[in-house]
């Protein structure tokens, strides 16, 4: 087994369990998380647009590094685009999390359920990525 598919089988399982913790998460938990994370930007002095732009580096890296791995395992291009469209969204929804906190010092029940639709869309792609890279 390669390197990269050995890595890519890795990054699969922490996309599903980093997920899975998304996943069941109460939406009580949720605000009470936005409360803190709001408290800690606003006592380090960073405004939305420092917050978000770190977000967006963090989610862009992190997603570039699970489609390249998914490319250098030797999967179909269509496997590859499908997983880097799905990162794609994750990231929008990310950023609309972000928004959303600095403007309404809260997540709305709406954006909380896309937010768990795309938990199982990552997890399913997770699930996928890894059946693919042991066969």
């Amino acid at each position: 087994m390669d390197i990269a598919v050995k890595i890519t089988l890795v990054a699969s399982i922490v996309l599903v369990g980093y997920n899975l913790h998304q996943l069941v998460t109460s939406y009580e938990a949720i605000c009470e998380k936005v409360k803190e994370f709001k408290a800690m930007a606003l006592e380090n002095d960073s405004d939305e647009s420092a917050v978000r732009r770190s977000n967006f580096v963090l989610t862009a890296v992190l997603s570039i590094v699970f489609v390249l791995l998914t490319f250098l395992s030797g999967m179909a291009y269509w496997v590859v685009s499908v997983v880097c469209l799905k990162m794609l969204v994750s990231m929008f929804f990310s950023h609309l999390e972000i928004r959303q906190i600095f403007r309404e010092d809260s997540i709305r029940p709406s954006l909380f359920k896309l937010t768990k639709v795309d938990s199982v869309f990552n997890i399913l792609t997770g699930l996928a990525v890894a059946v693919i890279s042991i066969s």
